[in-house]
């Protein structure tokens, strides 16, 4: 049975408020499916009793779970390749990229979900630094999940995962079988050794993270507000460093949003460059 429209319009408000998600009345039933199952996982009797515990505040566990189960955590290796061609032959091949030779080249993969954006990104960079062992980075991991950012930091994927976006060559060389579980990859420690992971929300508080050179938010802004859009676009623009860029999903863009990016086009992908503000 269907739950009422004045629950499902209760929980998505919730959800908004916190994470700035929207879900309009087109995609309640995919609240719905998600509410029913956080409800089997708790072992509660169906999604109406989910939402009476949400109603009543009482039980923290049940928004957290409600939380996380409404994030997209769709992704995959290397996805989107243009992106990180491009990343590689126009950024990091640029020798003015990021500045002097001492310079650390500081990359923030937000909402990296399991983690295949940001190890895609290290895999990029341990094959720069071959050319350039004076050069080091560092890749900061965030996410609102939880459960998502243990997997990234975990760095256990499964053969489906890692056979979507990685070479036979890659795998080989930036991945071990874990001997618990033939079925089961891990990312082998020297891919990790730049990477910092943190849980970090989009709509709060992240001041303390320092400037990055690139920032990678991708599909992300596109399920906010515009106004949320705004407000996360501007932070993002203070957390780069002069002529940072800042990366969206291939069906994002900041149009109508921000004034202080310049679209780049580098090789198949999008890039936006910050500039300063007039």
């Amino acid at each position: 049975m269907a739950l009422p429209k004045e629950m499902l319009d209760y929980v998505a408000g919730m959800v908004e408020k916190a994470l700035g998600i929207q879900y309009s009345h087109e995609n309640h039933y995919q609240l719905e499916k998600r509410m029913t199952e956080v409800a089997t996982t708790m072992g509660l009797r169906n999604a109406e009793e989910l939402f009476h515990i949400l109603r009543d505040g009482k039980n923290p566990k049940a928004l957290s779970a409600i939380l996380d189960a409404s994030t997209n955590n769709e992704t995959s290796f290397f996805r989107d390749m243009g992106v990180f061609d491009a990343f590689s032959s126009e950024l990091l091949a640029n020798p003015d990229f990021a500045g002097n030779k001492q310079d650390y080249v500081r990359i923030w993969s937000a909402a990296s979900s399991t983690g295949q954006e940001a190890y895609s990104l290290a895999i990029c960079l341990r094959h720069w630094q071959l050319t350039r062992p004076n050069r080091n980075y560092e890749i900061l991991v965030t996410d609102y999940s939880e459960r998502v950012l243990k997997q990234a930091k975990d760095g256990k994927y499964s053969d489906l995962e890692v056979h979507r976006g990685l070479t036979e060559d890659q795998l080989k060389k930036y991945f071990e079988k874990n001997p618990a579980d033939p079925h089961v990859w891990l990312v082998r420690p020297e891919l990790k050794r730049n990477m910092n992971f943190r849980q970090v929300n989009l709509l709060e508080d992240w001041t303390g993270l320092g400037a990055f050179h690139v920032i990678f938010c991708r599909n992300v802004l596109i399920y906010q507000s515009v106004e949320n859009k705004k407000r996360v676009i501007s932070r993002l623009y203070n957390s780069l460093q002069p002529g940072g860029y800042l990366v969206l999903g291939a069906a994002e863009t900041l149009i109508g949003l921000a004034e202080n990016f310049e679209i780049r086009r580098l090789g198949r992908a999008v890039y936006y460059q910050k500039v300063a503000k007039p």
